[in-house]
């Protein structure tokens, strides 16, 4: 005769801990950072994805800019990929960023835009990267996982080479004239606010 043996709760939690970790960590989140190109003083985004949110309630990473650029921590903002989720931010000692994504009512990410940072650019120009490091995502119940971080590539170029470039490019331009950053000639003053080059110098109206 067969001998039946019940499960008890406990352990019938276990198993079922058990294999919703084993989903979750088949479908491990990754982060993705959009490259940057700016010129020298310029301020701009960094833009983070996340893909396969589901599942994590929190998640935290170290930020890693050449010397010479700052983040403005005060007016970052959160994207598609987050649900009530509150950001802290704290700059290291090293110079990095420590970035933690949570969420009090344990509301899961989803997948898509994760946060922008406004970022500004430093006086040095050249081709430059930034990393994503101890990256690790965590479960309702609190259980972390490692990930893999990223990298992204910055691109500074100075203002005035840039402005320079233009004006030997287009040998018609005028200095009583307002041209695109790209160099078009519009027909008058702009009237839409933006960057311009006016007098053979950058303006902002």
């Amino acid at each position: 005769m067969a001998k039946i043996i019940n499960i008890t709760p406990v352990a019938n939690a276990i198993i079922i801990a058990a294999m919703l970790l084993t989903s979750i960590n088949m479908n491990a989140q990754s982060l993705s950072v959009e490259p940057i190109e700016a010129q020298t003083g310029e301020q701009t985004e960094l833009l983070v994805s996340l893909m396969g949110g589901g599942g994590m309630t929190a998640l935290q990473f170290n930020l890693t800019l050449p010397v010479g650029m700052a983040v403005n921590t005060n007016s970052a903002t959160l994207g598609t990929a987050t649900d009530g989720h509150t950001l802290c931010i704290e700059t290291l000692d090293s110079g990095d960023h420590l970035l933690v994504l949570y969420s009090m009512d344990l509301k899961t990410f989803g997948d898509g835009e994760l946060l922008r940072l406004p970022v500004t650019v430093g006086d040095k120009a050249g081709s430059f990267s930034g990393s994503i490091t101890v990256f690790r995502t965590a479960t309702a119940d609190a259980v972390s996982h490692p990930r893999t971080g990223a990298t992204f590539p910055i691109k500074v170029t100075d203002e005035a080479t840039a402005i320079d470039a233009l004006l030997n490019d287009n040998g018609k331009m005028t200095n009583d004239s307002y041209y695109s950053i790209d160099g078009v000639k519009l027909s008058g003053e702009p009237t839409k606010k933006g960057v311009y080059i006016y007098n053979g110098k950058k303006v902002v109206k």
